[in-house]
Order: C-alpha cells, then sequence, then structure tokens
C-alpha cells in the first residue's frame, strides 16, 4: 500500500505524522519505505538521526515519483510519501501516486479554507485512479470553541473526505524528534503516544472505517 500525507499548506505537522506512521508500521512489523517529496528534507534529516535499519528512506522530489514509487510495491509492505507544502508537479505526482491520502489539517477557519488547493489536486487525481482521502486534525488545544468550528467546516466537505475520528493535540512529545525516534518510542506511556497509536489503527489498519466525527476534543 501506498500513502501519502500532503497538504499545500505548510507547518501543519506532514513530517512528523510522516515519520510517526513509518515508526508505528515498522512496530507492526511492516517493511517500510519513507519518501520524502519535499525539497526541505525534514523526513529524510529524522531518518539520518535513527539508529536502527528499521525503515528505509530516500529522497524524491521530481514529478514522476507516482511512476517511481509503482516499483517498489513488492519490496515494501507500506510506502510513506512526505509531499512537499506547495502546489507543484511533484506534490501532484505524490498525490497520484498514493492509494489513501491523509491531510493533516489545524483546527481553524483560515486552515479548512487553505485545505481548498489540496483538495483540487485530489479532485484531478481521482479522475485516473480511486483515492480514498482523510484529514486529521493536528496541534488541537484542548476544548476550544475554534477547534469545535474547525469540525463543522470540515464536516462539509465529508464527500470527498473523511475526518479521522482521532485527533492529535498540542503536545511537546511531537518535537522531540533529535533522537530519530517516534513518539511512542520517547514516551510510550504518555497520552501522545496513546493517540498516535490510534491513529495508525484507523488510517492504517482499519482504513479509517466508520467515518464517525472526533469525539474526544479535551486532550
Amino acid at each position: 500500500m501506498i500513502v501519502t500525507v500532503a497538504n499545500t499548506k505548510g507547518g501543519v505537522g506532514k513530517s512528523t505524522i510522516a515519520t510517526n506512521l513509518a515508526v508505528e508500521a515498522s512496530r507492526d512489523g511492516k517493511r517500510v519505505l519513507l519518501v520524502d517529496a519535499d525539497v526541505q528534507g525534514s523526513s529524510i534529516a529524522w531518518r539520518s538521526l535513527r539508529q536502527t535499519d528499521d525503515i528505509q528512506a530516500m529522497a524524491n522530489t521530481s514529478d514522476t515519483i507516482h511512476k517511481d514509487v509503482a516499483s517498489f510495491g513488492p519490496s515494501f509492505d507500506l510506502v510513506i510519501i512526505d509531499a512537499g507544502g506547495r502546489d507543484s508537479k511533484p506534490f501532484r505526482s505524490a498525490v497520484l501516486a498514493c492509494d489513501r491520502l491523509l491531510i493533516p489539517i489545524m483546527p481553524s477557519q483560515y486552515d479548512v479554507w487553505g485545505a481548498n488547493d489540496t483538495l483540487e489536486v485530489l479532485r484531478m487525481a481521482r479522475t485516473v485512479k480511486d483515492i480514498k482521502a482523510f484529514f486529521a486534525l493536528n496541534q488541537v488545544v484542548p476544548n476550544t470553541k475554534i477547534s469545535r468550528e474547525a469540525i463543522e467546516l470540515i464536516d462539509q466537505l465529508k464527500d470527498e473526505v473523511s475526518l479521522l475520528r482521532t485527533v492529535l493535540h498540542a503536545r511537546v512529545v511531537y518535537k522531540n524528534i533529535d533522537s530519530g525516534k517516534g513518539v511512542t518510542e520517547v514516551e510510550p506511556g504518555g497520552k501522545g503516544a496513546g493517540e498516535f497509536r490510534s491513529l495508525y489503527q484507523e488510517f492504517i489498519v482499519n482504513g479509517a472505517a466508520g467515518g464517525e466525527p472526533p469525539d474526544r476534543l479535551d486532550g
């Protein structure tokens, strides 16, 4: 399976989510390839710090990502593409490459509006292939009106993109990347680890079946 983590808006946590998905998939016994399709190279930099060889990684910022990763299928159980934060030919190629798209989004009206460019790319890609797409609320501050208003706006897009039930809150642990570890390795018993295990289970293992709205905004 090929999944792409993408949003044309920067600063929404794409690399953090992509690298943590790679960690969880590896811990789940999957052969994982992490493809950094962003010229900033955050995922590759993270992988260079990781002391184990359980996750293979490569950089690919070309406009032929969809063709390149297709040839990797037999060698890996899961290919995770971390797509760059602007609309470009490589970005469109990264979306076209995937079977399942995850769009991290922060809980604000501006961020919901800013997702329109990503949706346009998704619509074009869907003229070529069937792509399941999901929003993941990220960096949520507990019990805020703005988060609930954002969910209401996102719900209006549910015919095109479903919203994952799992919510990722604003936690310091997600910023501890200097060891090349995932959140479940840094603080295995922490709340961040628990919610990311839930996201992995919902998005990767279960294919986000159910489609129920988030019910945990309290952190």
